[in-house]
Formats: structure tokens, C-alpha cells, sequence
């Protein structure tokens, strides 16, 4: 008769643990203030896997002398598996019917890799369109960590069942510990060694792959061992031989760099690189201070009842609310602390129906007694179903909703200027650093104007082409996705890491204008950088000292307001945002959710006043007046072409305004028509005298 595994014992502590993880996860998705590094509650689930599925394992290897890796991958598929699948067809069907079908297709795209836990290969390598701000807003993003959670069960007890064959049938005391921690370690520093190069050179694949977050699984695998005395044939009690006064500031200190590194921690560092360290060290630091023996008041705030909750249905939790927050930002609901709380309510809501009929029945309840067999076979089943579910609604459904129709015959998001068609590089995004600049008009033009700056900048430069129009104005673009006109070094997410290629590619187009010396230069970039209030200063004053050598003179154009909303998604379905104000003449109205374009605006103003050839042209209100920001406009030209960018049609039937400002500015057109006339005056005077 086979020997039944023994189970590890439940610790209250480690799900108090759970709910401080899940809790940060949560503040950092709504985006609350304060906790932007609550991304790092991942980490410490990491650290949790690593500790309780080495235990398992080691607990089974040595109460019955063998692994059955078939039964281990069919208690983790019953215990995660069903409830992730339910929260994915939900989520799928609600995206259908809440959602515009291109805010479906966009936000859709890792669903079938969901469900074959390999999202983080697809977040990882897949190619995404820098116009399309809804596809970072996927609804199955967080995903990720479970595949390579699953990826980890995978590989695994292979490494365990590998150790034990090392050891043999020695009988030598501690054999069996000496080994494990030396494995578990070794895994630790490679993979911790590759994390740290990936950070440099890849850090996105650093981030999602599976290879390069092992380390925190090995750390808390090394804690359980350290934890734990053994012998050839079972596995003691907890061993740490600490006093209890020693043992008192673990808990403490370790929840201390977890919230700590919640809170101090931003997505505009390079992570995990070694950052990770905090909060996985702290992990580590409350699992060691656990125990029945323990007693503090960290550890005693841990086992209470409210932690312990929130421990039991972290996983559920985790699989709700980020759909659930997108959901609501979709309909404008994220916007207040009340509404915020409302969108936790109904996570926490879906989370306990979630545990009750779904996760808990497969994992404790009348289905977890399936066999392997028959377990593995029906998730095979499901999986494979979802997967197929998945790309034919990808590839039909949504594909011919979005290609047929959008507004009409009108498609605003291809709205824009013509340096973004297909046969063009003038914007390279951070695929290269090469300057690829871009000429419209005649090479014998009288005059010459450069637009230099990110596709927030160079939106309105369908508009400035008719205002300085051929044959006596010819514009070199140079332009580049999401890089600041800013002397400033910055993390990219889209590339997970400092963007060099902006900084290598800025230079080198300062470089360029200064040798072409043009008449007149044009900035612009976003506003929602992240920069200080003396780095937008500083790092633009830089900028134009470089630039009022080079040009007559330069004008700059600060970043625009966005919507909290995808513009033309909103345009198909509009009564989605009814209720943003109560008195509005305009299709999907807002007020301008923040003032952030406007304090830019600010710093801009403070770096322009030192330079005598240097003018700020701020079009904001045009954009967004009185700050009531809309998808369309009274006469139903269409503003926006997703949530930040302008259309094309909107920005050029703004052209008698901009060049009134521009001639009050004296830096338009006529300004310089007038300039040379009166140096060709000169220069004939000159010859007479002569």
C-alpha cells in the first residue's frame, strides 16, 4: 500500500504575510499614492511558493520515499487551475459585452496564453504598438506571475528528486540538509546573477522570465531547509534555535522592507535587478520568525483574524481586481477614494465567490480527491478549449468588428500625420538609435523649420505644415517615440529600463541642428514624464542653451491633457461616460483629470525666460477648454485618436488660432518673410555704396 504524504503545517503567519502582499499589489494597480512599488508583493509570493512547495515536496520525498511528480502537477492544477480559467471566461465575456470591440481586441491579447500559463512569454516577447496605450492596460497582464509560478512547479522536484539521488542511501547525519542548501544556493546565485545581467541588457525578459526570478523561489526554499532538522527518513520540527529575543526583531524588520519597499520603490527604476533583494530578504526574515512558539506583536497582528482572511483569499484577489480596476477605469470609476473602495469592494466580492464554489471545492472540497489521471486529463481538456476559445474569438469576432467599422467609415486612430505611414522611418520608436531624419517640401526652400520631439510634440505637425507652407518653408522632422525633450536620463517601461536609446538618439539630433542652423526649431514632448519640477527645468534649459545657438529661434510647445479614457472607444459606445459631467454639450466629456499638462507648462516658462530667441506656444486650452476635455468637439470632429494623442483633422482646424498666437509671438511666417526682406534690402544698399 503506498504511504500517503504528510502535509506541512498551517501557519497563520504566513497568510497575514499573504495579505500584507496582496494588499500592496492591490494599492499599486489603483494606483493609490504612495505605494507605486507595491509591484514587490509579487516578490515576497515568490519567496512564499519557494518556501511551501519545497516543503510539500521534501515532506513527501521523505515520508514515502519517492516524489510522484504526476500527482504534485495534479494538486497544483486542481488547486490553481479551475479558479484561474472561471475568472478568464468571465472576464472574456464581460470584455465583450462592456467594451468596444477594438478596446477587446487590444486589451484581450495574452488571453490564450493566460490560460496555458506562458503570458509571461508573451509580455515578455511580444511586439507592441506604441499608438495603442490599451494594450499595457491588458486585462489578463497579471497573469504573468502565474506562469512562472507554474513554470517553477515544473522544473522543480525534478531538482529535489535529483538531490535525493546524490545523497543515496547515506544515512550520515544532516546529509541531506548539507546538500539542499548547497543546491538551493548555488540556484540562488546563478540565477540571481542572470537577473542582474538581464537588468542591464534585457530587462524585460529579467522581468517576466521564469529563469531569472528563481532566486526568490530558491530563497525561500533555503529558508525552509535552514528551518527545519533531517534525518534519512522524515523531517523534523522547526529547528531555528534562536531565543525568542532574538528572534523578535525578524518580523518586524521584515515587514519593514516589504512596506518599505512598497512605498520607496517606483516603476521607473530598473526592476527586480537588485532592488528585489528588499522585499524578498524580508519575506524571508517574517517566514523565519514564525512559528508556535513565537509570539509579538507583529507576529500577532499577522495571525488576526481580518490578515488571516485576506491570506485565505489572496489568490482569488489576485486573479479579480486588476480586470476589475480596468473595468472601472473603462467607465470613468477611478477617479475618487469612494470609487476606489467600491472597485475593491466588488474584488473582494468576486474573490469570495471565487474561494467558495470554485477554488476551495477542487483544492479541499468534494473535488480534490480527483486522481491524477483523470485531473490531468480534464485540465488538458479545459485548457485546450480556452486556448481555442480564445484565438477564434481573437482572429474572427473582434478582428472583423475593428477592420469594418470604427466610427462609421472613419477610422480616428489612423488619423494622424503622414511620417507614421507604413514605408516611412521617421520614428523608429526604441527599436534603434540611428537618426532618421525626415524632409517635407522643396530642398530649395527659402526657409527651413525643424519639429524636434516625441509623437505628443509631433502631433500638431500636420497644423504647423500649413501654417509654414512650401514652396517657402520646407520642415525636417525628427521625432521618436516616447523620448522627452528633456536632459535627463529615465526608465522606460516599454523597455523595461533606462531608455539609452532616447538619450543617444537626442543628441544626435541636437547635434544635427546645430549644424544645419534652421530658422526656426519647434519642441514638444508629453507632459507625463516623470520627471521633478527642477529636472523639467534644468533638463529643458540644457536643451534650448544647445538649441538658441543653433536656430533664430525656437518655440516650445508643451504636452497636452489626456483622457482617463480611450477617446474613440467611447465614441462607439457613449453612454458609457453619461454621467462625467452633468451639463455637457460634447460626446464623452470629462473635466481635466489632472494638472499635470499645466504645472509642466510651468517649468517649461521657467527654462524659456533665460533665452532671448525662445518662446512657449501653449495650445492646452484649445485642447481642453476650461478645462473640459472631450472625445469630440461641438461640431463632431473627432479630438482624440486613442486617450493622449490628437487626430490629425482636430489639430489642422485649429490653424486661424495657433497662427494668430503665432503672429502675436512675432515668430510666424511673416515674421520671417519680413526679416529677409529687410536683409535683401541691405545687402542691395551694400552693393550701391560699394
Amino acid at each position: 500500500m503506498q504511504q500517503s504524504p504528510k502535509t506541512l503545517p498551517y501557519r497563520l503567519d504566513i497568510q497575514g504575510l499573504r495579505a500584507i502582499a496582496i494588499a500592496i499589489v492591490f494599492l499599486a494597480h489603483a494606483e493609490v499614492p504612495g505605494f507605486a512599488g507595491g509591484f514587490v508583493g509579487v516578490d515576497v509570493f515568490f519567496v512564499l511558493s519557494g518556501y511551501l512547495i519545497s516543503g510539500l515536496l521534501l515532506q513527501e520525498r521523505l515520508s514515502t520515499g519517492r516524489l510522484h511528480y504526476g500527482r504534485f502537477l495534479a494538486r497544483r492544477l486542481r488547486r490553481l487551475l479551475p479558479a484561474m480559467i472561471a475568472m478568464l471566461v468571465i472576464v472574456m465575456a464581460l470584455a465583450l459585452s462592456l467594451l468596444s470591440a477594438y478596446e477587446v481586441r487590444m486589451q484581450t491579447g495574452s488571453f490564450a496564453f493566460s490560460a496555458t500559463w506562458t503570458s509571461n512569454f508573451f509580455f515578455a516577447l511580444s511586439e507592441f504598438d506604441y499608438f495603442s496605450a490599451l494594450q499595457a492596460r491588458d486585462l489578463f497582464l497579471h497573469t504573468w506571475s502565474l506562469g512562472v509560478e507554474e513554470q517553477f512547479y515544473v522544473v522543480w522536484p525534478g531538482l529535489i528528486a535529483l538531490t535525493f539521488v546524490f545523497v543515496g542511501s547515506s544515512t550520515e547525519p544532516g546529509r541531506h540538509r548539507k546538500l539542499l542548501l548547497t543546491i538551493f544556493a548555488s540556484v540562488l546565485v546563478i540565477s540571481l546573477a542572470l537577473c542582474l545581467h538581464w537588468a542591464l541588457f534585457s530587462p524585460l525578459l529579467g522581468f517576466y522570465m521564469m529563469p531569472a526570478r528563481g532566486w526568490q523561489f530558491a530563497l525561500g526554499a533555503i529558508v525552509f531547509v535552514y528551518g527545519h532538522e533531517f534525518d534519512a527518513s522524515q523531517l523534523e520540527n522547526p529547528s531555528l534555535a534562536a531565543s525568542k529575543i532574538l528572534k523578535l526583531p525578524l518580523a518586524p524588520t521584515g515587514i519593514l522592507l516589504i512596506v518599505g519597499s512598497a512605498i520607496f520603490l517606483s516603476p521607473k527604476l530598473t526592476y527586480p535587478s537588485f532592488y528585489a533583494l528588499f522585499p524578498s530578504v524580508g519575506a524571508a526574515l517574517v517566514i523565519l520568525a514564525g512559528g508556535p512558539d513565537h509570539s509579538s506583536l507583529s507576529r500577532n497582528v499577522l495571525v488576526s483574524k481580518p490578515f488571516v482572511w485576506l491570506g485565505d483569499h489572496s489568490y482569488s484577489l489576485y486573479l479579480w481586481h486588476w480586470p476589475v480596476l480596468l473595468f472601472g477605469g473603462a467607465y470613468g470609476m477611478t477617479d475618487s477614494v469612494s470609487e476606489l473602495l467600491a472597485l475593491l469592494l466588488v474584488s473582494m466580492l468576486l474573490a469570495m465567490l471565487s474561494y467558495t464554489f470554485v477554488e476551495r471545492p477542487w483544492w479541499k472540497g468534494k473535488f480534490s480527491g480527483a486522481t491524477p489521471a483523470y485531473t490531468m486529463l480534464l485540465s488538458a481538456l479545459v485548457i485546450g478549449i480556452a486556448f481555442s476559445a480564445g484565438h477564434s474569438l481573437k482572429s474572427t469576432f473582434v478582428a472583423e468588428q475593428f477592420v469594418s467599422t470604427e466610427l462609421g467609415n472613419y477610422k480616428p486612430r489612423l488619423d494622424r500625420s503622414d511620417i507614421y505611414a507604413a514605408d516611412k522611418r521617421c520614428d523608429t520608436w526604441y527599436h534603434s538609435a540611428d537618426l532618421e531624419p525626415c524632409f517635407i517640401g522643396n530642398d530649395n526652400a527659402e526657409h527651413t523649420a525643424v519639429f524636434l520631439g516625441d509623437s505628443i510634440g509631433t502631433q500638431w505637425l500636420p497644423l504647423l505644415l500649413e501654417i509654414y507652407a512650401a514652396p517657402n518653408w520646407r520642415f525636417i522632422v525628427l521625432t521618436k517615440s516616447a523620448c522627452a525633450m528633456v536632459d535627463e536620463e529615465y526608465v522606460y517601461a516599454g523597455v523595461g529600463g533606462p531608455y539609452t536609446v532616447c538619450t543617444t538618439w537626442r543628441n544626435a539630433a541636437l547635434e544635427y541642428i546645430s549644424i544645419n542652423n534652421p530658422d526656426v526649431v519647434f519642441v514638444g514632448s508629453a507632459s507625463s514624464y516623470a520627471f521633478t519640477a527642477d529636472q523639467w527645468s534644468q533638463g529643458t534649459a540644457r536643451i534650448l542653451k544647445k538649441l538658441s545657438d543653433a536656430a533664430k529661434q525656437i518655440v516650445l510647445i508643451p504636452g497636452t491633457p489626456a483622457l482617463s479614457f480611450d477617446g474613440p472607444s467611447c465614441l462607439q459606445s457613449p453612454y458609457r461616460f453619461s454621467f462625467r459631467l452633468d451639463n455637457s454639450e460634447r460626446e464623452c466629456e470629462e473635466k481635466q483629470m489632472d494638472d499635470t499638462s499645466e504645472a509642466v507648462s510651468g517649468y517649461l516658462a521657467t527654462a524659456q525666460s533665460n533665452f532671448s530667441n525662445v518662446d512657449l506656444l501653449d495650445l492646452n486650452d484649445l485642447v481642453c477648454p476650461d478645462k473640459r476635455c472631450a472625445a469630440q468637439d461641438l461640431n463632431g470632429t473627432t479630438i482624440f485618436r486613442d486617450r493622449r494623442h490628437l487626430t490629425a483633422t482636430f489639430v489642422t482646424t485649429q490653424k486661424s488660432q495657433v497662427s494668430e498666437r503665432l503672429e502675436r509671438l512675432r515668430i510666424g511666417p511673416t515674421f520671417f518673410q519680413k526679416t529677409a526682406d529687410t536683409s535683401s534690402i541691405r545687402i542691395k544698399a551694400n552693393k550701391r555704396l560699394q
